[in-house]
């Protein structure tokens, strides 16, 4: 009797030890869970409300602006470091103030049709302090009547 109360003790044991284990692999791996969302959460992470903007056709020379709005939906502040424009017939304005978490501000994109015609679009990099690049794109159909009438004299 006393052997098998032994081993009845000991696969208790064992059973014990097992769930044990699995308890703590359990514990560490929503440990890892917590500890990537709150990753998640401290870093600042740019959202724009709108990354294409159409302006439609436009008259050869037309200057037109658009702001894109944005915002930090992280959480640690960041700011704009740099944007990269795809041609010279785009300026770039933004605040240079560092965003808060929740807070929202605007880059504004001027786009000069000066010497431009057909359908065109043209990219914009915003790259914050937080290491995010975000793609912006505006375009637009612009009529030039002198290009139009030098493909015409083509044809």
């Amino acid at each position: 009797m006393n052997t098998f109360i032994c081993k009845s003790l000991i696969i208790i044991s064992f059973f014990v030890l097992a769930l044990s284990c699995a308890n703590q692999k359990n514990r560490e791996n929503n440990m890892n869970k917590d500890k990537k969302s709150f990753d998640k959460k401290e870093s600042g992470k740019i959202v724009f409300d709108k990354k294409i903007h159409n302006f439609g056709t436009l008259k050869v020379g037309e200057i037109v602006s658009f702001s894109f709005k944005f915002r930090n939906a992280g959480g640690s502040p960041f700011h704009i470091v740099e944007a990269e424009k795809s041609c010279g017939c785009i300026s770039v304005q933004y605040s240079n103030n560092t965003i808060l978490p929740g807070e929202s501000s605007l880059v504004e994109v001027v786009f000069d049709t000066a010497n431009e015609w057909g359908n065109l679009i043209k990219y914009l990099t915003i790259e914050t302090s937080a290491g995010e690049r975000q793609e912006l794109q505006i375009g637009a159909y612009i009529e030039n009547k002198q290009f139009n009438n030098l493909l015409n004299k083509q044809k």
